[in-house]
């Protein structure tokens, strides 16, 4: 079996320790290596479009799910928060464009990836994550408790 190549190589550091949270960021990970894999085959934009899209609207569905998490929760930054995914959406989906454009690098575009999810993860997740823990463990089993 041969190893593909990684773009992002998930490291403990990034766990926030939300179950839920943590799994929707390995399979961006796992989205985003894909992309990188993809890439390595044929460095054309066109060809990763499908993809690309297909990471921009995972990541919309994971940045739904932390607000409705953050949301419920009462997190005193919330609209901060949303504010920074929305700013995060709107230059990935510049980035995604400059690199459909006909001259444009597809590794501009993965780079952007990394960047924005090792600095999102590791700065502005790990910022809400003590506020949701403490929230989900005074929660019943039933209700979400921890795995929520």
């Amino acid at each position: 079996m041969t190893d593909q190549p990684s773009l992002v190589v998930w490291k403990d550091a990034y766990n926030t320790g939300i179950d839920l949270i943590d799994e929707q960021h390995k399979e961006l990970v796992s989205t985003i290596n894909s992309l990188y894999s993809s890439l390595s085959k044929e460095n054309k934009c066109s060809a990763l479009k499908p993809a690309a899209e297909m990471v921009m609207k995972y990541t919309k569905v994971h940045f739904a799910t932390e607000f409705e998490m953050m949301k419920k929760s009462g997190y005193p930054q919330l609209q901060e928060h949303h504010d920074q995914h929305e700013r995060l959406i709107i230059r990935a989906d510049e980035s995604l464009h400059e690199c459909l454009k006909e001259d444009g690098d597809p590794t501009d575009f993965l780079h952007f990836l990394k960047e924005w999810f090792i600095i999102h993860i590791v700065r502005e997740d790990k910022a809400y994550s003590a506020h949701l823990l403490e929230y989900l463990a005074n929660q019943p089993e039933e209700a979400g408790g921890a795995e929520a």
